[in-house]
């Protein structure tokens, strides 16, 4: 009564303000003296024409409903447009004009649920179904609300009055299904859907949810047997094929879920979804080609998915297909310029071709903020180095030290440009302060020692090496650097091959680690082993000069003087260092000296 009150007094109020201005108009003409002498009233006239006044007018109904109307009409298209905010006015103004609409408080709690306003909705709801008790829509979107706010049982009796109102209303009767297991009554939903299916003219759904219950109860089995009775009633249902295929896909079988895929592709053409599960099983298989053609799939259906886009251009990138692979990262680029993944994926791409300039162009974009920002900083001066540009190599470094002065990796990189620049020591004057700044970073501690060593600094090298082994005692780098240095030195061998040993058996079979083993077995006189290690790392890595010298050492000093001058001249022919060259030359003339004055009978030991 409130609100109806509240639109009587508004439909009275504006009366009342036309009769008033009418009235204000009218004075300017002729005064109330004038009008009245005119009339022939009189005093008891005045009288009654003041009570008449006070009477309440008459409502409009055709007024009212035109204005209810009208709003109705533009909170629709408001609601269309999705301008939720504005269809929620236009609704109310909707209930001014007519309170007892149930339809605009249907339409009114449906924008309320998209502004997160539940219990308004269901106040809206509650108020259209006590106005309209016959309408099943009513009642199936009250119980959809009461769902919402978990109070089952009043959504369980307004799906049962929906199903009065409309027995072949299959909605109701599946939410019930839904709700009872929902709440896990996993027996009484089964029992409830495999009684709709025996009557509902569509029987896939009730089989599509038990087989969803029956994942969720872990019966694979049972669950798996629902799912393809519902494809098998409507084979085009797509959520009971990709449930089946995911299901197929948890249990590892993924030929079966492609199967189940792939037969819905033949059927019933192009789908988003299918595409998708079969686009990341192939790719998952390295099946790069037909992950591609899914993803072709999507594209074409959903041409601005730049997730899509973003997939095709890694398989092309891991396909080494560079030039399409940037043609694709150009083309994501016109959707997303902001995007610094892309950008950075893209320079990547450049580099890999050597069209260096690009690369350095497309890293520079890639602002502090970003977490792709240091790996961008140190690609951009690598090329530049590779350029032959130390200028603006170290410019770069120097610049994203000024940024950003907390990435180690600025660190270690612009002294390693340093040094390249004959600048050892303020190289290690670098490392020094990084690893002030950065006391627990193992790396940096490794760099330093290398550094050290490359001037000459053998003492700080090793106890650079030993604090980055303290930091780390699974340090590879360091645990193969520190035995190695000591074996060159011929000090602490025992300790050195502890060192090397330890770095072996964190990474086996490395064909380094495994040359520096075979060394100082060589150095400590244990040439047999020290041959067989030494072979084993020539095994792994026959393109290093280092390794093929120094099995050739190993075999002369076991008097294989013949293979000693074959390693010798494999050597020769890998090494780049025309002073290590000169040495490796002597060693060869040595062997021929001796083999000139030796005769061929001689044996070995």
């Amino acid at each position: 009564m409130r609100k109806i009150n509240l639109v009587l007094i508004s439909v009275a109020a504006t009366v009342s303000l036309t009769a008033c201005s009418t009235m204000q108009s009218h004075k300017k003409e002729k005064s109330s003296d004038q009008v009245l002498s005119e009339a022939g009233e009189t005093g008891q006239d005045r009288k009654l024409a003041s009570v008449e006044e006070m009477t309440p007018p008459k409502i409009d109904r055709n007024f009212l409903r035109t204005q209810a109307d009208y709003h109705f009409t533009v909170a629709e298209a408001y609601a269309l447009d999705g301008e939720v905010d504005k269809a929620i006015e236009e609704y109310k103004l909707t209930l001014v004009h007519d309170p007892d609409s149930a339809l605009a408080r249907l339409h009114l709690a449906s924008e309320l649920v998209k502004k997160g306003m539940l219990v308004q909705a269901v106040d809206q709801a509650e108020t259209a179904v006590k106005l309209d008790g016959k309408t099943p829509e009513g009642h199936l979107f009250l119980g959809g609300l009461y769902t919402a706010s978990k109070l089952y049982d009043k959504a369980i009796d307004e799906y049962n009055i929906t199903m009065k109102l409309d027995p072949e209303n299959t909605e109701a009767a599946l939410y019930v299904g839904a709700i009872l297991a929902e709440e896990k009554k996993y027996d009484e939903s089964i029992a409830h859907f495999k009684k709709i299916a025996k009557t509902s003219s569509q029987p896939h759904l009730p089989y599509y949810y038990m087989g969803r219950i029956e994942q969720e109860r872990k019966n694979s089995k049972d669950a798996e047997a629902d799912f393809k009775k519902a494809i098998e009633l409507k084979s085009e249902f797509i959520e009971a094929v990709t449930s089946l295929g995911a299901l197929y896909e948890a249990q590892n079988k993924t030929d079966q879920a492609v199967k189940v895929y792939t037969t819905y592709q033949q059927k019933h053409g192009k789908s988003v979804k299918v595409a998708y599960a079969l686009g990341r099983i192939y790719m998952d298989k390295d099946q790069y080609d037909a992950a591609y053609k899914q993803f072709t799939l999507i594209e074409d259906q959903e041409s601005d998915n730049l997730n899509v886009k973003v997939k095709m251009a890694l398989i092309l990138i891991e396909q080494k297909k560079y030039e399409r692979a940037i043609v694709k990262l150009k083309e994501i680029l016109t959707q997303a310029p902001d995007s610094e993944k892309i950008r950075f994926y893209l320079a990547a791409v450049y580099e890999e071709v050597k069209a260096y300039k690009e690369a350095a162009e497309q890293f520079e974009t890639i602002q502090p903020a970003s977490t792709l920002y240091s790996e961008s900083v140190v690609h951009t001066a690598y090329i530049y180095k590779l350029l032959g540009d130390y200028s603006k190599a170290t410019d770069t470094m120097e610049s994203a030290l000024s940024k950003k002065n907390d990435v180690p990796q600025f660190y270690s990189f612009y002294a390693s440009l340093l040094d390249d620049q004959k600048q050892n020591g303020k190289a290690i004057q670098t490392l020094k302060k990084a690893t002030e700044k950065f006391p627990k970073d193992d790396q940096l501690m490794f760099y330093l020692g290398t550094m050290q060593d490359k001037g000459g600094f053998k003492a700080d090298c090793l106890a650079s090496m030993k604090k980055a082994i303290s930091l780390n005692p699974e340090h590879i780098q360091a645990l193969n650097y520190l035995g190695y240095t000591l074996t060159e030195m011929n000090e602490s061998l025992t300790d050195a091959e502890d060192f090397i040993r330890r770095a072996l058996k964190l990474k086996p079979n490395d064909g380094y680690i495994t040359d520096s083993l075979g060394w100082v077995l060589f150095r400590q006189g244990k040439f047999k082993e020290a041959i067989v290690t030494l072979e084993s790392a020539y095994k792994i890595k026959p393109d290093e000069a280092i390794i093929a010298e120094h099995l050739g050492d190993a075999y002369l000093r076991y008097s294989l003087r013949d293979k000693a001058r074959q390693m010798y001249i494999r050597a020769v022919t890998l090494e780049t260092d025309e002073n290590n060259i000169t040495k490796i030359k002597s060693k060869i003339a040595d062997i021929d000296r001796v083999r000139t004055r030796q005769p061929a009978s001689a044996g070995n030991p």
